[in-house]
């Protein structure tokens, strides 16, 4: 088994654990949303700790990376956080497909802020995506309307996310991933614990699936951060859209969830972007290596 192979079988899974992750977001709908997010990073930083140790990296980064890093943590908290909310009150496909746009505003923004290139194939990408956001959506002044719009604007706060790790990466003295990590898992604690409330009035086994939303989040971590490690971005990213079919099945096998025509046509369009955006890369890469 070559490093590609194992890197998209990494990639399967960490897409596998997501869906697992968002199906107990919905599942355990009695606890709040700082109390899911809470826990979550609170298992993180658990793991992230140990990751850091292992790369003798440093847990809090270097003086001049922190603004930066706390930057990042913050948009990744919000993204979580209307993550999660958009979770909880969509179907499980639907609020996986809007989350898998949030490439294509890393894109957008990679063009604004670090004045990266891009090309037809990422235009027409964009387009795509952006028109299978609008037919899940199906914009119309529902109960629906507010969790699509914050399914969105969690992919826009992942996507600034990503950029400010892009721009920490650059720099002459860049942090390791654990660090980055062990970070934002840190700033989420902080950010969540004043409103958490009492979560010894939560039943035990609530209690247990928020510590798995945890080990979910970690093992998909890891599994993401190794494949990258070991295999060709170009190759393997394309792996991480099964979860667009992971859960949508997660969704009606817990929640006897059916998706829409809607729903169906608007993943089709995200995932076709999604191909398109690979099969750019894959040129890229093959042209880079003739010059």
């Amino acid at each position: 088994m070559n490093d590609n192979t194992k890197g998209a079988l990494a990639i399967i899974f960490s897409s596998i654990a997501f869906s697992v992750m968002g199906m107990l977001v919905k599942y355990t709908g009695e606890a709040t949303i700082f109390q899911q997010v809470f826990f979550r990073n609170l298992v993180m930083l658990v793991f992230a700790g140990f990751l850091v140790k292992s790369n003798n990296a440093t847990f809090f980064g270097k003086k001049e990376n922190r603004k930066l890093l706390f930057f990042r943590s913050f948009f990744g908290f919000m993204g979580v956080m209307t993550s999660f909310y958009a979770t909880r009150n969509l179907y499980l496909g639907d609020a996986q497909a809007l989350s898998k746009i949030s490439p294509f505003v890393v894109t957008i923004f990679a063009v604004i802020f670090l004045k990266e290139r891009i090309n037809r194939y990422n235009i027409l990408a964009l387009i795509i995506a952006f028109l299978g956001t609008i037919v899940i959506v199906n914009p119309k002044f529902d109960s629906r309307l507010l969790p699509s719009l914050l399914g969105i604007a969690s992919a826009v706060f992942g996507g600034i996310a990503y950029v400010i790790i892009g721009i920490i990466s650059k720099k002459d003295s860049p942090e390791d991933k654990s660090t980055i990590i062990f970070m934002f898992a840190f700033w989420s604690l902080i950010f969540s614990f004043p409103f958490i409330g009492d979560v010894f009035i939560l039943e035990y086994k609530t209690l247990f699936f928020l510590f798995l939303v945890g080990v979910c989040a970690s093992i998909a971590q890891f599994l993401v951060t190794l494949a990258y490690s070991i295999g060709d971005a170009s190759k393997i990213s394309i792996f991480d859209y099964v979860s667009l079919i992971v859960s949508p099945i997660l969704g009606w096998i817990v929640f006897r969830e059916s998706l829409t025509k809607n729903s169906y046509m608007g993943i089709i369009l995200i995932l076709s972007a999604g191909y398109i955006s690979y099969l750019n890369a894959r040129i890229q890469v093959s042209r880079n290596k003739i010059e």
